[in-house]
């Protein structure tokens, strides 16, 4: 029984003329931790937009090959939505909700059906420890998460990738507004 979590073979992407991807072929296991690292437009970005298929949100992105999560070909997968709750995806610049830091946390766990208060509470607090940034906001969970720094941003999209349990977290450029400490 293979341990691949993530695998992509003979993956392709082309917008008009020009290939972003060309052939690529590799293997995630599960519990790995993988850094893509190259110049500006060589794919990065598309090669993550490919595992939860906001590639297919792309105007003219032509892709062939294949990406498989658990064994599953995600362009064959129905339930987007379950796909996407599967995959955490941060971008490289903070976009934050225009409600509370709380409400940030908890609106992906809400739309999957989380109704209790304590377990919006737990997942929220556990969430804002993990992306390093719950001590600066333990007090003011109430307001607006736009009012953060861009930094607290950033964590606080991290926190919200994080807060419906994916499976596998995409992290775009994601420490590109957040001091090197924090990042680390």
């Amino acid at each position: 029984m293979s341990n691949a979590k993530v695998e992509f073979a003979d993956l392709r992407v082309r917008y008009g003329r020009r290939e972003a991807l060309k052939g690529v072929s590799f293997t995630v296991e599960r519990h790995e931790i993988l850094g893509v690292i190259g110049p500006a437009q060589s794919g990065k970005t598309t090669l993550l937009r490919t595992i939860n298929r906001t590639i297919d949100d792309v105007a003219g992105a032509v892709v062939t090959g294949t990406v498989r999560v658990d064994g599953e070909d995600v362009r064959q997968v129905r339930d987007l939505y379950g796909l996407r709750r599967k995959i955490g995806m941060v971008a490289p610049l903070p976009v934050g909700l225009p409600l509370s830091i709380f409400d940030n946390v908890a609106f992906a766990p809400r739309m999957a059906g989380v109704r209790g208060r304590a377990d919006l509470e737990g997942r929220v607090e556990r969430c804002l420890r993990q992306a390093a940034l719950w001590d600066e906001v333990k007090d003011r969970l109430h307001t607006l998460g736009t009012k953060l720094s861009g930094g607290q941003q950033q964590r606080l999209a991290i926190a919200r990738a994080l807060s419906h349990d994916p499976e596998v977290l995409c992290l775009d450029e994601f420490s590109i507004a957040i001091d090197p400490v924090t990042t680390m």
